[in-house]
């Protein structure tokens, strides 16, 4: 009986099986974009010192995730980012960022009425485009908004087993506070907030975290 309702709780896929989006195939698509930004302002003669920057951030996240009673659950976890952007003038920019929201428990239930929980790790790639407002001297406030494709990983609790995997596309946003320690280098706190698919439940994302910049 159990076998069966794996069966039914695993959505039909295609006959070849696809390459799961790996953190370091993510990885290449973010420095792909990243490559091909400043080629395109290097060629139009646009680029100047400091245009380039690339960051990394670490904090808290927590994901809406659907509870059932006999599974665990666990809203709260981790969440790291790498991005690099592209400074149109000295106000907008261009980012492409990639997420690991790291991991959550929880469930969901089948179109058919079957309930199943497990654990799920959450991880995405965003472009947005940004505005950053000077505030004071060395601090600035920024607004960013964007597309996400938010990847989620299942793998099923028992009696169950197995994983899945939901890709969405949805939109993303973000804000932050910053401060310029020097010429290069700055220090903020950043949220950003989207949404992930579990199986037929779309949840909120959001992540707070720390975040250091460098620009070149």
């Amino acid at each position: 009986m159990h076998a069966f309702a794996v069966d039914r709780l695993t959505p039909a896929g295609p006959t070849e099986p696809r390459a799961p989006a790996t953190p370091a195939r993510r990885m290449r698509w973010l420095l792909a974009v990243t490559a091909v930004t400043a080629l395109t302002a290097l060629t139009s003669g646009r680029a100047h010192a400091g245009d380039f920057s690339v960051g990394l951030g670490l904090g808290a996240d927590r994901g809406h995730v659907d509870c059932i009673a006999a599974y665990p659950c666990d809203r709260g976890s981790t969440q790291a980012k790498l991005f690099a952007a592209y400074q149109l003038d000295p106000s907008f920019e261009l980012q492409a960022l990639y997420f690991d929201a790291g991991r959550f428990k929880g469930g969901d239930i089948t179109e058919r009425g079957t309930h199943f929980g497990g654990r799920f790790r959450v991880s995405g790639v965003a472009l947005s485009a940004g505005y950053r407002w000077n505030i004071a001297p060395d601090w600035s406030v920024a607004g960013r908004v964007g597309v996400a494709n938010v990847r989620t990983a299942f793998d099923y609790a028992d009696p169950f087993s197995g994983s899945t995997s939901r890709s969405v596309i949805q939109p993303i946003v973000g804000v932050g506070i910053g401060y310029a320690i020097s010429p290069v280098w700055r220090i903020g706190l950043d949220v950003d907030a989207t949404r992930f698919k579990v199986h037929q439940t779309r949840g909120s994302l959001r992540m707070l975290g720390l975040t250091a910049q460098y620009s070149f």
